[in-house]
């Protein structure tokens, strides 16, 4: 075997066919043909593989019987035990004493037991009759079982329908299925449109359909007119102030070390520019600190973006995926949501949607970070924005896309984009306070007035309440949102353009000095650039522009204050490393000939759908940017 920290090799190079052939051929099996469909890799710790294979069963199905398409996963470890393994009578492991392999066929996860009573339509039905929770009141009609997602080791998502009823499955480790299911009563007492919980078992949670359908297609089809932004923001406020007390959510922003090493492993060249904008992040985050309170005020969803949210007729009507839900930031939370579209608008840049597609999305991205900039600080949302982005990054590696490398390249530019962003919304921030303390300089003689203490937290909804308190008072309706700082956030509306690239071998252009403006400036919207004074037009899209601007101090200040987080720029980008091939994983015997489950169209990357999606890190582990997606024709084993 290879011997690599992590087993990436082992399970993603050349060599990792020879490892399936002999797995399936210890099963009584012939392997035809294999390709690598999810890596799951945690540098230095272990690799999860997801591969898509078609295997003949001779003893099984008979000599001339056709091959079939199957998944197998494979696990590598190496110094580390794997945790919460709950079913691995099914798996085959390999190991040379540094390394070790376990390999399965799908649905025989040995960490999600309940995978398999769920995969199959004629099982099912039996499963969801055992809980209580029939799926259709005419046994005759056949159930269709479609795979929304899986993650191997992690969880999966499935869509059984009948007739017209139909139920979400979601299938996890056990131990965790207890928390899911009195995170959704709680929320549904509060009055959150969360899925209604039908039946749960050991790892198994049956979930309601929500009406509607999810702001990811509503938003590519309507645009703005999806929902509005204040609904958005009031839907995030309902989350009760009783689910302070649950663990701390941790903002994407803290792990930008983790997610920038997962992306330089899989795209090396791409390490200059990935350490230079992890450095932008946590200057800037560093720099905030020290004018302003970043402590956890909100309950936030930990995971808002437009897939997650369902909406009806302009409406919000619905959410999904709370298992995140807990103490943050509401920047975090619309930080999420403004990440998620700029890279699914990006996606316009590469023909992966069309241009009246773009529009739409741009359009949203500029409307409603209109409204979120009044209610969190511009600067934070920025940099909030550029951290899951770069989280999204793992994404295209994972999900092994079409042209990977290029598509991480370009998520990588985007991230890079809300960095330049949140350094000129604090550089107009710092011109308006300079104008301001110009304007109200007193004259010789006049005593300086004391400054008065803010009496409202950093986000303006809540009282900031004392360390390990939870925040008091009632969640403001949706027309009762407070929006603080207007007057410096509204001269900072600044965020990433998605304008068709400009050639990242052009030299850096010296930028304008920036001119403070009324409170009411216009916005730099997205798309091509517009005429105007500089600070109305859109940063684009290529390595940040170098700077030369006079900056105006805040009072007390020094003149020129620029921090190292806005003198730095990333590199520019030098081409990838070509793609070193996939990999093979070794599986269990096959049980029986299986009826083949519903076909599927793949999630990503279809207009509107589900693109990078994300969960929350558990015990340590990635459990992030999944690029959850559709899985078509899967045949369970």
């Amino acid at each position: 075997m290879s011997h690599t920290q992590d087993g990436s090799e082992l399970l993603t190079g050349p060599g990792a066919g020879g490892l399936l052939r002999s797995a399936v051929g210890n099963s009584g099996g012939v392997l035809h043909s294999w390709q690598l469909d999810h890596v799951d890799h945690r540098p230095g710790r272990s690799t999860k593989a997801l591969y898509r294979t078609m295997v003949s069963w001779p003893e099984l199905d008979g000599p001339q019987a056709p091959a079939r398409e199957e998944l197998f996963g494979a696990s590598a470890h190496i110094g580390e035990r794997e945790k919460n393994l709950y079913v691995a009578e099914q798996t085959l492991v390999m190991t040379d004493g540094d390394i070790n392999v376990r390999v399965w066929r799908y649905p025989h996860d040995p960490w999600l037991p309940m995978l398999p009573q769920v995969c199959y339509p004629d099982i099912v039905g039996r499963t969801l009759r055992d809980l209580g929770a029939p799926l259709g009141t005419d046994p005759s009609v056949p159930i269709a079982i479609d795979v929304v997602s899986y993650r191997p080791g992690r969880r999966a998502v499935l869509r059984a329908s009948q007739g017209d009823h139909a139920f979400f499955l979601k299938v996890m480790q056990p131990h965790r299925s207890g928390e899911i299911v009195d995170r959704h009563h709680r929320l549904l007492a509060a009055g959150v449109p969360v899925p209604e919980v039908i039946a749960h078992h050991n790892g198994l949670v049956v979930l309601a359909e929500l009406p509607g359908r999810p702001l990811a297609r509503a938003v590519i089809d309507e645009g703005v007119d999806a929902c509005r932004a204040e609904d958005l923001v009031a839907l995030a406020d309902r989350l009760p102030a009783s689910m302070y007390t649950l663990p701390l959510r941790p903002p994407w922003t803290d792990s930008v070390e983790f997610y920038a090493g997962i992306v330089s492993s899989s795209v090396p060249s791409l390490g200059p520019r990935l350490d230079a904008l992890v450095r932008a992040i946590r200057e800037g985050l560093t720099a905030l600190e020290q004018r302003m309170d970043m402590g956890p005020h909100d309950v936030v969803h930990g995971d808002f973006y437009e897939a997650q949210v369902f909406v009806e007729n302009g409406k919000v009507v619905g959410l999904l995926d709370i298992d995140t839900v807990g103490p943050g930031r509401r920047a975090d939370d619309l930080a999420c949501l403004l990440a998620h579209l700029s890279v699914l608008a990006d996606y316009g840049n590469a023909g992966r949607i069309d241009r009246a597609m773009q529009e739409r999305v741009e359009e949203s991205i500029n409307t409603w970070h209109e409204m979120f900039i009044e209610r969190v600080d511009p600067t934070e949302l920025a940099l909030r924005s550029a951290g899951v982005v770069l989280s999204l990054a793992t994404g295209p590696h994972r999900q092994q896309e079409a042209s990977w490398e290029a598509a991480t390249e370009a998520i990588v530019r985007v991230a890079e984009e809300w960095v330049t962003a949140a350094r000129r919304a604090e550089q107009h921030r710092r011109d308006a306070a300079a104008a301001e303390d110009r304007r109200t300089a007193p004259s010789a003689g006049t005593p300086p007035q004391q400054p008065v203490p803010p009496t409202q937290g950093p986000t303006g909804v809540r009282q900031a309440p004392a360390p390990g308190s939870a925040p008091t008072g009632q969640q403001p309706a949706p027309q009762q949102i407070q929006q603080p700082q207007q007057q410096v956030q509204q001269q900072a509306r600044l965020r990433p353009s998605v304008a068709p690239q400009q050639s990242m071998s052009a030299p850096a252009q010296q930028s304008a000095p920036v001119q403070s403006g009324p409170p009411h400036s216009a916005p730099p919207q997205f798309g091509p650039p517009q005429s105007g004074p500089p600070h109305s037009a859109p940063p684009q899209f290529g390595p940040p522009q170098s700077t030369s601007r006079q900056t105006g101090a805040p009072h007390g200040a020094p003149q020129n204050p620029s921090t190292p987080w806005e003198q730095s720029a990333p590199p520019a980008f030098s081409a990838p490393l070509e793609h070193t091939g996939p990999p093979p994983p070794r599986s269990a015997p096959p049980p029986r000939n299986p009826p083949a489950a519903q076909p599927v169209p793949p999630l990503d990357p279809s207009p509107g759908q589900q693109h990078p999606s994300r969960g929350p890190l558990d015990d340590g582990d990635d459990d992030s940017p999944t690029q959850e997606r559709r899985i078509d024709s899967i045949q369970p084993g």
